[in-house]
């Protein structure tokens, strides 16, 4: 008996995303969808294929490689061009970013089965391989792949996968009911001011204080003619 070649991660995993490809742009354009969205689709599970071959080839050059990435030179932060007004025209098409985005663009079909569901079952069963494991473990950028892929085909990552939640800070120490209390704190007086160098002079009254007061003096007497 002839034994049949078993077939290496990258080939399994190539294998699987190519037939997703294939089968969600089949049923894509039967179904109407626009082909600028599938041309994107296609490219974003091609470049997954490419980069899956290129991890698992360094990890092979280099199977002790540190897990943290080598740190990057910062760069030189560019001038900024003053704001344009944007370009009349449709916006730009995007891929979905919601939860299992590509099982809701390619619907099932009574006489042909959902083909991204068959591609979410090839990735679950791969996942569970010891081997791949292994290799998310020692290699970051595997988790990097992994991640948006699970996403599109509505995975729940393993716990490998998952991104570590942020440490929360401590609340503050409440007061100790038990401690004796601060003394409330006194205000000083208020120094007196001081003497001026300089010695007061009388207040000499203006003009019209002069005319007014001459005026009433006018007033208080009586004239006889």
């Amino acid at each position: 008996m002839t034994e049949t070649p078993t077939l290496s991660l990258t080939d399994r995993f190539a294998a699987i995303i190519r037939g997703l490809r294939n089968d969600v742009c089949t049923r894509g354009f039967q179904t109407g969808l626009n082909q600028l969205l599938l041309a994107l689709i296609s490219t974003r599970l091609t470049s997954i294929i490419e980069r899956f071959a290129a991890i698992v080839s360094r990890d092979r050059a280099n199977p002790a490689q540190p897990a943290e990435p080598p740190a990057r030179k910062p760069r030189p932060t560019p001038e900024r061009e003053p704001e344009r007004e944007p370009a009349p025209g449709p916006a730009p098409l995007r891929l979905p970013y919601h939860f299992a985005w590509l099982l809701r663009l390619v619907p099932p079909t009574i006489t042909q089965g959902n083909a991204a569901v068959n591609g979410r079952i090839g990735i679950q069963s791969l996942l569970d391989e010891p081997e791949l494991l292994a290799l998310i473990a020692r290699n970051r950028a595997a988790g990097r792949l992994f991640r948006p892929l699970c996403h599109m085909l509505g995975i729940q990552p393993p716990p490998l996968l998952r991104r570590p939640k942020p440490p929360r800070t401590p609340n503050p120490t409440p007061p100790d009911p038990t401690a004796p209390a601060e003394p409330p704190r006194r205000r000083q007086p208020r120094a007196a001011p001081r003497p001026s160098p300089f010695p007061s002079r009388p207040r000499t009254p203006p003009a019209w204080d002069q005319h007014l007061a001459f005026h009433q003096i006018l007033a208080t007497r009586d004239f006889q003619f």
